[in-house]
């Protein structure tokens, strides 16, 4: 059943208390916490949206194992078209609310366990797909928000998770019981996770077999007992505390948001049926190859919606301001417009190339989703200097909402930020200013832009990885006759027309020939 937004927020109001912690103090309500609102504003409206008749579409899709609409965050990609709405929809949330969804990450686990397990279950013998498939029902069935952990603290980073001196810089497993096992240690960097339902755990980095207590996935409520979490800072988030009377809001730039937390699991317990990968390191690795395919396919989608909006938010000041017109403002703009189209291509690229595994899943071209990412890692970054460069240094010290409605200085802030334009007064610039202010320096998206997903560095592993260097230095063999074997050089000449322009691999991934 897909809850509506009064549904998902009762929700998370029923979960048992949490242990909450952000600027020295316990957080009691997550619901009602100010620095918190902006970040349940968001995926409160994802809620929203999945019931309105012209999202319905793009956010839900038909279930293969329920008979009813799921939301697109639960259900497994299964064909190019899956992952080219995970994309669309990725871009047209992020135009609505300028910041993660809370949901992707969920999602991005699903289809790495599913083919993983399945891959586990063929060679091992094991049952860790059914456990897997499982639990995916009853997400689907209780329209859950899942958060995924993969990025382990890892302490000396020239040390592997055995060798560390703190065995909690990784999760790993303490006991295994007959019923389940015991979980330790640190995971960062988890967006949305106090708004989550479930916590699904992942490795972070590929592992040797003497790693194999610290090769664990698996899930857990997020109210599970042993977890303390720690909301991590932003540079204006004192800023929620402001708002009240009749101050609108408008210096923190949009009312939607994302938050970042740090989790600590002491001695969890997961029951046997929640856990989908226990030991077996050498399967790490194929599990990261799965989930990093589509997380970075949803790079593209979220980060061209931001660079859609950001792009928006610069072309109205310039036209406030009376700028719009001139040759170096329009040159900026398109660029902008087109970094948002390149990341959106390359995302939808990278979900047409892909293929189908034998599990039912539908991997997207690894190649390519790692060329997005990587992209996003750069491009967008000349879209934050260009907004910033239009929003110009009055923009960049505004004064504020405070300032602005003051009895006394109040007047001669308007007079001074007053845009020229009639159709705008110095409320409307404010807005727009601290959108761009906000996207750009204030929340957490161009972290995301840069490490969301993995950072610049990762993404190259992975595509050095999945590119076909034999097949690279064929082609200049046989083109500039190193190749002397006239035969050989024709057969690779026709191997060319069969790959149709692909120089990728997909190394031992298992998949479906069409």
């Amino acid at each position: 059943m897909l809850m509506t937004k009064q549904q998902f927020q009762d929700s998370i109001r029923a979960r048992k208390p949490m242990n909450v912690w952000f600027l020295g103090e316990k957080i009691e309500d997550v619901t009602t916490y100010p620095p918190l609102a902006a970040s349940f504003n968001a995926i409160s409206k994802i809620y929203e949206l999945q019931h309105r008749p012209d999202w319905q579409d793009l956010i839900t899709v038909p279930s293969h194992m329920l008979d009813e609409r799921v939301s697109i965050y639960n259900a497994p990609l299964r064909s190019a078209e899956d992952a080219n709405r995970k994309t669309r929809a990725a871009r047209a949330l992020a135009e609505v609310i300028g910041c993660c969804t809370h949901r992707c990450t969920g999602s991005e686990a699903f289809a790495g366990l599913g083919p993983a397990c399945y891959d586990m279950d063929h060679d091992l013998g094991t049952n860790y797909f059914e456990r897997f498939m499982n639990f995916l029902k009853y997400v689907q069935q209780n329209d859950l928000t899942c958060t995924v952990t993969v990025t382990d603290v890892k302490g000396l980073r020239t040390a592997p998770p055995h060798a560390q001196a703190d065995r909690d810089s990784y999760v790993h497993v303490d006991e295994v019981r007959e019923d389940g096992i015991v979980i330790s240690g640190f995971k960062c960097n988890q967006t949305g996770i106090l708004f989550a339902h479930e916590i699904v755990i992942v490795p972070t980095t590929n592992m040797k077999p003497e790693d194999k207590d610290f090769a664990v996935a698996c899930a857990v409520p997020a109210d599970t007992p042993g977890l303390t979490f720690v909301l991590g800072r932003t540079p204006q988030d004192k800023r929620f505390f402001e708002v009240e009377g009749d101050i609108e809001g408008i210096d923190l730039g949009k009312q939607y948001a994302d938050h970042q937390a740090l989790v600590y699991f002491d001695h969890v317990f997961v029951p046997n049926e929640r856990v989908f990968l226990c030991g077996e390191t050498q399967y790490v690795g194929r599990l990261l190859s799965y989930f990093t395919a589509v997380h970075r396919l949803t790079a593209g989608g979220c980060k061209a919606g931001g660079c859609s909006a950001l792009c928006g938010a610069a072309s109205l000041l310039a036209d406030m301001v009376g700028v719009q017109k001139a040759g170096h403002i329009r040159t900026k703009l398109t660029e902008m417009a087109m970094t948002a189209e390149t990341v959106y291509g390359l995302s939808i690229a990278s979900g047409v190339e892909g293929f189908q595994h034998p599990s039912g899943f539908w991997i997207p071209n690894p190649l390519m989703s790692h060329t997005c990412k990587y992209t996003c890692t750069k491009i967008p970054f000349d879209a934050v200097r260009y907004a910033r460069d239009i929003l110009a240094g009055f923009g960049e010290t505004a004064p504020s909402e405070l300032d602005m409605r003051n009895p006394e200085v109040g007047e001669l802030c308007q007079r001074a930020f007053n845009p020229g334009n009639p159709k705008y007064n110095a409320f409307d610039r404010l807005r727009a200013s601290r959108f761009i202010e906000h996207m750009v320096r204030g929340s957490n998206w161009t972290a995301m832009a840069l490490h969301g997903g993995g950072n610049q560095e990762a993404s190259t592993v992975m595509a050095r990885m999945y590119t076909d260097w034999e097949y690279l230095k064929g082609l200049v063999k046989v083109a500039t006759g190193i190749e002397k074997d006239a035969q050989k050089a024709e057969e690779f000449i026709d191997t060319i027309g069969k790959r149709q322009g692909r120089i990728c691999t997909t190394l031992d991934l298992p998949k479906v020939e069409s």
